[in-house]
C-alpha cells in the first residue's frame, strides 16, 4: 500500500513540476515577445485630432493634419501640417518628416474631404487605408466640404479658442444630437458603402464669412458623391431614416401676411410598410409613415395660437409639407439612381428571394408613398 502511495505522490510531483516548467516557458516567451515589440509612448508621438484632403489640379492629393500645441499660457493652440502625394499613406509619411515625432491618427475626431475629391476620386481608397490601420477607431466622423478643405481649416473664428479639430467634431456632434443632421460615423458609413440595397450619406459643411456651417447632407452612389440635400430638407430626410428627438422645422404660410411658423421636434418615429410584389412585372408598394410630436416655438401672427382651429391648421400644414418634401426626395433619389433610405435592404428583408439586381430593375417604378402625422403638444410661442 505504501508503495502505491509513493508512486502516486511521485506522479503528482512530476505533473506539478511539468506545470511549473510550462509556466516558466510561457513567461519567458511573453518577455521575449514583449521585448520584440516596438513600444509607442504618447510623449513621442504627434497625435492628430483632425485630418483633411483636397484634390489638386494635377491629380495629386494634399493632406492636412491638425495637432494640438500644449502651451500653459494659451488654450486651444494648434498647428496644421500638410503634404502632397498620390497616396494617403505617403502623405502621412511626408507629414511625419516635418514633425519631431511620428504622426498617428489614433485620436482623429473628424476627417474632411473636399467635394471635388469625393466626386472625382471617391472614398474607397481613404476608407480602405483607415480600415486597415488598427490604431484608428471607428467612431470618428467624415464630412464633405463645399470648397477647399485648406480654406476651411484656416478659418479664423472669433467666437471660440478651441482647436479647429475639436471645434469641428463638437459642431457635427451637436447637429446630429440636437439638430437636423442624421447620425453617422466611420462605422455606419463603411457599412452603407459595402451593403447592397442602401447608399451612403455624410454631413455637408461650408465656410461662410468666418464661420463654419453644417448646410446639408452629401449623397453617394457607392463610393462617389453625386449630390447633396439642402439644409431646408434635412429635417424631413432625418425623419425618414431614424427616430430622433430635437430638431427644428420652419416654414411660411402662403397667406397674405406670409406667416412664419417654427416647430421644435420633441419626438419622431418612422415606420416602413412593405407589400412585396408577386412577380417582377408588378410595382412594389412601400409606405413611409412619419409621426411627429412637437412644440410650436414661434407663430408670427396677431391671432391667438391657443385656438383649436389654428392649432389644427398648423398641424395639417406641417403634415402636408413634410409628406410632399418626402415624396420629392424619393423622386430625386430615383432620378440619381441612389437609395439613401435603404429601400432595397428593407424590401429584400420581406422578400428573401429578391436579388439586388432584380431590385435595381424594380426601384425606378416602385410605388413609394410618404405620410406624416403631426401632433402639437405645447404652444410656448411668441405671437
Amino acid at each position: 500500500m505504501y508503495d502505491h502511495w509513493a508512486a502516486a505522490e511521485k506522479k503528482v510531483g512530476e505533473k506539478t513540476s511539468m506545470k511549473h516548467s510550462i509556466l516558466i516557458c510561457l513567461m519567458l516567451l511573453s518577455l521575449f515577445l514583449t521585448s520584440c515589440a516596438q513600444p509607442r509612448l504618447l510623449d513621442e508621438l504627434s497625435i492628430s485630432q483632425a485630418a483633411g484632403f483636397d484634390l489638386l489640379e494635377d491629380g495629386e492629393m494634399k493632406g492636412f493634419f491638425v495637432f494640438p500645441v500644449f502651451k500653459s499660457e494659451e488654450q486651444g493652440s494648434y498647428q496644421i501640417v500638410s503634404a502632397k502625394s498620390n497616396t494617403i499613406s505617403n502623405i502621412q509619411f511626408l507629414v511625419s518628416e516635418k514633425s519631431p515625432f511620428p504622426v498617428v491618427m489614433g485620436q482623429v475626431l473628424v476627417i474632411l474631404i473636399s467635394e471635388k475629391l469625393a466626386k472625382e476620386v471617391g472614398m474607397i481608397d481613404l476608407m480602405n487605408y483607415i480600415y486597415r490601420d488598427p490604431i484608428i477607431g471607428s467612431r470618428q466622423v467624415f464630412a464633405i466640404v463645399d470648397g477647399e478643405v485648406e480654406d476651411l481649416l484656416h478659418t479664423k473664428m472669433n467666437q471660440t479658442n478651441l482647436n479647429i479639430g475639436v471645434y469641428l467634431s463638437d459642431l457635427l456632434a451637436q447637429n446630429m444630437r440636437n439638430g437636423n443632421q442624421p447620425v453617422t460615423n466611420q462605422h455606419i458609413f463603411m457599412n452603407q458603402m459595402m451593403a447592397k440595397g442602401v447608399d451612403a450619406y455624410l454631413p455637408y459643411i461650408k465656410n461662410t464669412s468666418n464661420s463654419i456651417k453644417v448646410s446639408g447632407v452629401a449623397l453617394f452612389d457607392q463610393e462617389k458623391m453625386v449630390g447633396h440635400i439642402p439644409g431646408e430638407d434635412t429635417f424631413t430626410f432625418k425623419a425618414m431614416i431614424e427616430n430622433h428627438k430635437n430638431g427644428i422645422y420652419e416654414f411660411r404660410f402662403n397667406d397674405r401676411k406670409k406667416t412664419h411658423v417654427v416647430i421644435e421636434n420633441i419626438k419622431s418615429h418612422v415606420s416602413y410598410h412593405i407589400k412585396p410584389t408577386e412577380n417582377l412585372s408588378k410595382k412594389p408598394h412601400i409606405t413611409i409613415d412619419i409621426k411627429l410630436k412637437g412644440e410650436l416655438k414661434e407663430f408670427m401672427k396677431s391671432k391667438k395660437i391657443d385656438t383649436p382651429s389654428i392649432l389644427q391648421h398648423v398641424e395639417k400644414e406641417v403634415e402636408k409639407r413634410v409628406a410632399q418634401q418626402g415624396q420629392d426626395l424619393v423622386q430625386s433619389f430615383k432620378k440619381q439612381k441612389i437609395d439613401p433610405l435603404g429601400l432595397g435592404l428593407r424590401y429584400r428583408s420581406k422578400d428573401k428571394a429578391m436579388t439586388p439586381e432584380e431590385w435595381q430593375k424594380l426601384y425606378p417604378d416602385a410605388d413609394v408613398q410618404v405620410n406624416c402625422h403631426m401632433n402639437i403638444v405645447q404652444t410656448g410661442v411668441s405671437q
